[in-house]
């Protein structure tokens, strides 16, 4: 015979005791392994921020380049010709900065439509309007915004 028998339903809750409950589990790793793979983590992640900053510092010229272009195109007032011109100029100085001086410097006409093409891997839309965006500079009535769009694929596309 056991020391329940005979002991209705609420008089067996009450003998029972409560639960227990396990400990909380530790968000800190508890063996080594662990902490080398968060080590290795952190370190790629910072090698990847490191990365990200040496590429957007490098490629700050073309940002640059991009927002002259659209400010030349969208101002109001602006003539034309004299715009078309500027755009060229921005093409010139984002080639000076990407390439060396001497390759880039006196190149216009021909030689210069070439190197716009070659340097954007013969991208047919820049090959199209190279020799446009190679004579802006000394054409007037060259349309701004005809010249705009391959300019900005240009300088996109360019390879450094």
């Amino acid at each position: 015979m056991s020391q329940y028998d005979g002991l209705n339903l609420p008089q067996l809750m009450d003998l029972m005791h409560g639960l227990v409950m396990p400990e909380a589990v530790p968000w800190l790793p508890q063996t080594p392994g662990w902490w080398v793979v968060l080590g290795w983590l952190v370190a790629v992640l910072i090698l990847v921020a490191w990365q990200v900053v040496k590429r957007r510092r490098r490629n700050r010229y073309r940002r640059e380049a991009l927002a002259e272009i659209k400010a030349l195109v969208s101002r109001p007032g602006m003539d034309a010709s004299r715009a078309a011109q500027q755009i060229a100029a921005v093409l010139k100085r984002t080639a000076l900065v990407a390439y060396p001086r001497a390759d880039v410097a006196s190149l216009y006409g021909t030689e210069w439509a070439r190197f716009l093409t070659e340097s954007a891997g013969n991208d047919p839309e820049i090959a199209n309007m190279a020799d446009d965006l190679a004579a802006a500079a000394y054409r007037p009535g060259a349309d701004p915004k005809v010249l705009s769009r391959p300019a900005r694929r240009w300088i996109r596309r360019h390879r450094a």
